[in-house]
């Protein structure tokens, strides 16, 4: 098997913590972000503890601050002449309304729009592996988004869930769009449905939404196991613009499957983050 160096976002604790482990558990170099510099040390401690031959690294990051990502970029381009996997999984919740550090809506800002620029900047890592690839922590949530341009700024009301559902339909519609501006070069971008708990956003869901949900929840593990399979099987080395759920395809809605909105989406997010666009 191959080493690969991969990096996670949000990689201190649920679906991201648990990718981290089985990662680093396997071999492969792992990098990891999270806000609090000391979640992140106790993580590489205790994986150093229970597998001491493994290769771990924790980089501080805030995806809701435009500055933070790109200290992040330049520090692993210092680092590292390659990065072989990418896996968006950070995400943020919150229940009243909030905003990102250049303005944004929080959960568009940095659960979308954060993870934008980060892939943006990080292409040419990517690209120099040869083979690489991009995976994004999506959402069966997605499903309840739509894309409101006039929202992002975090001007209109404000509904969690709602907001949520937008970011996660956001995602796995950049993950399509890179697919289709990728397919002619080596890297590869697919989404997936982590799972959850009642604990999280879901638990906000009307009554009869949670239990649409309900039957794809599921704990950590299992959502760390389809994002390793996207990010190391062999057999999905050329898989590209899909989408998953507990390892198997799965469907995804009428807009995420909008290539007209998903072209806009990604023109404008270039734009909002004063990126060239591919």
């Amino acid at each position: 098997m191959k080493t690969k160096t991969i990096l996670v976002t949000g990689g201190d604790g649920g679906v991201g913590g648990a990718t981290v482990r089985a990662l680093a558990a396997l071999g492969h170099r792992v990098m990891f972000t999270s806000r609090e510099p000391e979640d992140g040390e106790q993580l590489c401690q205790d994986i150093r503890t229970a597998f001491p031959r493994a290769s771990v690294k924790h980089y501080p990051l805030d995806l809701s601050s435009f500055s933070s990502i790109r200290l992040l970029t330049d520090r692993l381009k210092k680092d590292h002449n390659q990065l072989d996997v990418l896996i968006n999984n950070a995400s943020v919740a919150p229940l009243t309304k909030q905003k990102t550090l250049d303005g944004f809506e929080m959960q568009f800002g940095a659960n979308y729009l954060g993870h934008f620029l980060l892939t943006q900047l990080l292409l040419d890592m990517l690209h120099e592996a040869g083979r690489a690839r991009i995976v994004h922590t999506s959402s069966m949530l997605h499903w309840l988004g739509n894309v409101d341009f006039g929202s992002f700024h975090g001007d209109k009301f404000y509904d969690p869930v709602r907001a949520y559902a937008q970011s996660k339909l956001g995602l796995l519609m950049l993950s399509n769009e890179l697919s289709r501006r990728l397919k002619k070069g080596k890297v590869t971008s697919n989404a997936f449905h982590p799972g959850g708990t009642a604990q999280e956003v879901y638990a906000n869901l009307p009554r009869a939404a949670y239990l649409t949900v309900k039957p794809f929840l599921a704990a950590p593990e299992e959502g760390a196991r389809t994002a390793v399979l996207l990010s190391t099987a062999p057999h999905l080395c050329d898989t590209s613009g899909k989408y998953f759920s507990k390892g198997e395809p799965a469907l995804m809605s009428p807009r995420a499957r909008n290539e007209d909105l998903a072209l806009k989406l990604y023109e404008v997010s270039a734009g909002l983050c004063q990126v060239e666009a591919l």
